[in-house]
């Protein structure tokens, strides 16, 4: 499966911070700035609501990985500055230098699914042990299988409520799986930076959520912000 997930632009207009939010990838993130000055780098995979700040007049095209993707960051950085920012190209650097463990990409599709509750139901899909789903997260760098099962709760919530205008908050609690609503806000205040009511009225916002990412299909269509 090839590594990226979708394509994004952002062009900034003026001086700022732009709001990201976790979605369980890193994106290979290749910037034109005033002057034709250009630079790339491979971003964090983030666990809270981070603001990035960006130049006036900068053009940022993003590469958004695959959950769960490791990245050889030196080499893929010193052959990306030998061409140019092509998708095509690339993408077959990417296809190169960056991949998913058949078994992390296995344990995140049941996580992302919502086929599997908790790291146990997790391990049990795979036909291990506990301890060796972690050490297998470990072993890749990556958080914790409650920090991948916890995202993929809230923003299969969010894509719910954003997608379902009729549906209560009671409601997208009990079906994506919290133990009640207040878990949901609790949740939606750690990944969102809002409550589940401030997200709906916060269209810019849910519209970082809804983004592709873990819990989230891409569309197939290029999106135009982080």
């Amino acid at each position: 499966m090839h590594p990226v997930l979708d394509i994004w632009e952002h062009a900034a207009v003026t001086d700022g911070r732009e709001l990201v939010l976790p979605d369980g990838c890193r994106d290979l993130i290749i910037v034109e700035e005033p002057g034709g000055v250009r630079d790339a780098f491979v971003s964090e995979l983030h666990a809270v609501p981070h603001l990035a700040r960006i130049a006036a007049g900068s053009r940022l095209t993003g590469f958004r990985l695959r959950p769960g993707s490791a990245v050889d960051e030196t080499r893929l950085l010193a052959r990306l500055r030998l061409r140019s920012n092509d998708p095509d190209r690339v993408g077959d650097l990417l296809e190169e230098h960056a991949g998913c463990a058949a078994d992390v990409g296995e344990a995140l599709t049941g996580i992302a699914s919502g086929a599997a509750t908790g790291p146990q139901a997790v391990a049990t899909r795979l036909g291990v042990s506990l301890r060796s789903l972690q050490r297998l997260f470990r072993d890749n760098s990556l958080p914790a299988p409650g920090f991948w099962l916890q995202l993929a709760r809230a923003r299969r919530a969010a894509l719910m409520l954003g997608r379902e205008p009729d549906v209560s908050l009671a409601d997208a609690a009990a079906v994506a799986g919290y133990a009640d609503q207040a878990h949901m806000t609790r949740a939606f205040r750690r990944f969102f930076g809002a409550t589940p009511a401030r997200l709906i009225r916060d269209p810019a916002r849910l519209d970082l959520v809804l983004q592709p990412g873990l819990a989230t299909p891409a569309t197939g269509e290029q999106i135009s912000t982080r």
